[in-house]
């Protein structure tokens, strides 16, 4: 999985998830599908600056990781397009942002 995950590390062409704020004609796409429609989002390029193991249970199949990011990264979508590289599933069960811009968890109260 290490070697898998290094393959996202740069600049990477990503695909929003559907049900995300991204506008499609002027329509938020998360409308668009909760009404029933197909959404084809095109990708664009973010920025990942370090991807990190943290845990991982062969027994359950599931894994942590840690993400350095540029703004614009859908972690979802980063979780999905990692499941596709390793010919898997894979998805978020939580998501906890550290840092974001100067503001930092461990400076906070």
């Amino acid at each position: 999985m290490e070697e898998t995950l290094k393959q996202f590390v740069g600049e990477i062409q990503q695909v929003p998830p559907t049900y995300s704020a991204v506008k499609v004609n002027g329509d938020r796409s998360y409308a668009l599908r909760r009404a029933g429609e197909e959404v084809q989002l095109k990708p664009k390029t973010v920025r990942v600056d370090e991807i990190e193991l943290t845990d991982y249970n062969d027994e359950e199949k599931t894994a942590s990781i840690r993400v350095v990011c540029g703004k614009g990264t859908y972690i979802r979508s980063l979780a999905r397009d990692i499941g596709r590289a390793l010919d898997s599933g894979a998805y978020l069960t939580a998501l906890r942002r550290t840092k974001a811009g100067s503001f930092a968890v461990e400076n906070c109260i």
